[in-house]
């Protein structure tokens, strides 16, 4: 763990160095809104997890962004310096290399604008530049586009003598308007990408693990959205929402992303839906509810003239929160069921198959400096051996991860994160071979991570 130490210390130094350069020690989460409200991280964001939500954040969102004086400068930055680990890194020659595995790297760079517009027109919009695989599939690249965005109109009134906060949100992906951080947008699906709660942003290390549910990330910057919300009483929470492929004067919401190979993505309108009942009760709060989405998704990307597959997702999640006096916990899972009728046909095995996800994490903060997490994984599917090509036809993966979170001032986040796998493409057993052929196992995929987060 020499190595580690370093790392570590490079990390910090370079961490608090630019936090020097770029803000006060008394900073904020994404400063952008901290100038806008005056408020500082943990009134919105719960226990040191900067996106994670508390009350004050969730109203700020079905507010439209719109809390506080409008900026003239309204930008905000995000670097993430990171080293990313395999227990292996021996690769199938059908996989690309992983050329950063082990190297210091600024996986992520972002830039955050928008905030309050009008007194009731606000937005979040981020553009990142981070690690990708490069059209010939051989070797990372630096990569930016369009990330999670979201643009609001929002009001509020009274109904039957209790608030009704309603809007309007235009976003670049289902469930990134949502306020709550059960939902895919705010909750990287590590059987795709090795990561933990919040983080995910990586290099990619995991070796030919197989695609989860559809509306877990496969949208993302690929569409738009429109779609009208409310909130009554502070309790229940809706929203109906349609989603197009982002293209003509849409095009902006997929700007930077490959667009080559993925020009049509889904035909038409699909719905998606939202429904949570929640509530807040001294230094409690708890969230219960259902999302989905059914979409139409071209099975030829490069033209609108092929047919289509018909997604249908629906979902479950939770979430809690206690904050009382130094203490910070929470506990956030979700459940994804995902039935596919392959009217293709494209040589799967199946005419129809099912794939479910589930996630379940717990995080704990000390005055909002030390603390840490455990989460849990798995993607899970019916067995079609021409579509995963696994062991065992099935795409299952499956597996934990634990992560130790330090934050010495507001706007700097020290983590070392291990990401465990305990089934892999199908099998808890050998999935494959590597080139000097050895077997490939499950646990070879296991994932050290160490991250330095900086707002600015």
């Amino acid at each position: 763990m020499s190595s580690f130490s370093a790392y570590l210390r490079r990390l910090t130094y370079a961490a608090l160095t630019l936090a020097g350069i770029f803000g006060p020690a008394t900073s904020h989460a994404v400063p952008l809104y901290a100038r806008q409200t005056g408020l500082g991280c943990s009134a919105c964001h719960f226990g040191g997890n900067f996106p994670e939500l508390t009350k004050t954040g969730r109203e700020f969102k079905l507010m439209g962004y719109t809390l506080g004086n409008r900026q003239a400068i309204p930008l905000a930055g995000m670097l993430q310096l990171g080293m990313t680990r395999i227990n292996d890194n021996s690769i199938n020659s059908a996989q690309p290399s992983q050329a950063k595995n082990g190297d210091l790297v600024a996986s992520q760079i972002s830039l955050f604008t928008g905030g309050k517009i009008t007194d009731n027109i606000g937005a979040f919009v981020q553009w990142t530049s981070g690690y990708d695989v490069n059209q010939n599939g051989d070797q990372y690249v630096r990569h930016g586009g369009i990330d999670n965005t979201d643009i609001r109109f929002a009001d509020k009134t009274k109904v039957g003598g209790k608030d009704l906060i309603y809007g309007v949100s235009l976003n670049n992906g289902p469930s990134v308007q949502d306020i709550f951080n059960t939902t895919p947008a705010w909750n990287v699906n590590p059987s795709a990408t090795p990561s933990g709660p919040f983080q995910g942003y990586g290099i990619n290390t995991a070796n030919g693990s197989v695609t989860p549910t559809l509306i877990d990330g496969g949208l993302a910057a690929q569409v738009y959205g429109i779609g009208a919300y409310a909130d009554y009483n502070d309790f229940l929470y809706a929203e109906l929402s349609g989603y197009q492929t982002a293209d003509g004067i849409f095009s902006v919401f997929r700007a930077g992303q490959d667009t080559t190979a993925n020009r049509y993505t889904i035909r038409g309108a699909n719905p998606y839906w939202r429904l949570a009942l929640h509530g807040d009760s001294g230094p409690h709060s708890w969230e219960v509810g259902t999302y989905g989405m059914v979409a139409d998704v071209y099975s030829d990307q490069t033209t609108a003239d092929s047919l289509t597959d018909r997604f249908k997702d629906y979902a479950l999640d939770a979430q809690y929160q206690y904050a009382k006096g130094p203490h910070r916990a929470s506990v956030q899972g979700t459940w994804i069921h995902e039935d596919i009728s392959w009217n293709a046909n494209t040589g799967n095995s199946n005419l129809s198959d099912t794939r479910e996800t589930w996630r379940l994490r717990g995080n704990y903060m000390y005055r909002n400096k030390i603390g840490g997490s455990l989460g849990f994984f798995s993607n899970t599917g019916s067995a079609d051996a021409n579509l995963y090509g696994t062991p065992t036809g099935t795409p299952d993966t499956s597996g934990y991860i634990l992560e130790a979170d330090y934050i010495p001032i507001q706007q700097v986040k020290l983590a070392l994160q291990y990401t465990a796998y305990n089934k892999f493409n199908g099998t808890s057993g050998v999935y494959t071979q590597n080139p000097d052929g050895s077997d490939r196992r499950p646990s070879d995929n296991n994932t050290v991570y160490l991250l330095g987060w900086l707002m600015f």
